[in-house]
């Protein structure tokens, strides 16, 4: 009996152990992501370089004196069934540089906002 409770614990084990580096094969990103590595006035190479690829490029939009791009990075997190986003950050870009970044809503028409403050 006991050698049966033995190899039923070293299957469980090892089937999570699996689990666990098969997850970067889902397109998805389970890491942390480091927002304290980048810094306002960062170029989006620099980004890149401190925080890896973006999850999706959220929208564009062009201005008289600039252009405002908006990035997302997505955190997931593995759950039983399906996984579920943890976390989700827009990064907002003017003209090429890190102007601010946050949460989804937590500015409205934040484009907009960039545009006016930056060149009134």
């Amino acid at each position: 009996m006991k050698i049966v409770m033995l190899i039923i614990a070293t299957l469980l084990l090892s089937a999570c152990t699996a689990m666990n580096q098969d997850f970067d094969k889902y397109g998805k990103n389970y890491r942390k992501i480091n927002l304290h590595m980048i810094s306002v006035g960062y170029d989006k190479q620099q980004v890149v370089t401190a925080i890896g690829d973006p999850t999706n490029a959220i929208g564009s939009k062009r201005f008289e004196n600039g252009v405002v791009d908006v990035w997302s990075y997505e955190k997931w997190g593995a759950k039983m069934g399906f996984d579920e986003k943890e976390e989700e950050y827009w990064l907002y870009f003017l003209n090429g540089k890190l102007e601010q970044w946050g949460r989804p809503g937590d500015w409205k028409k934040e484009a907009d906002r960039i545009y006016e403050v930056r060149f009134r």
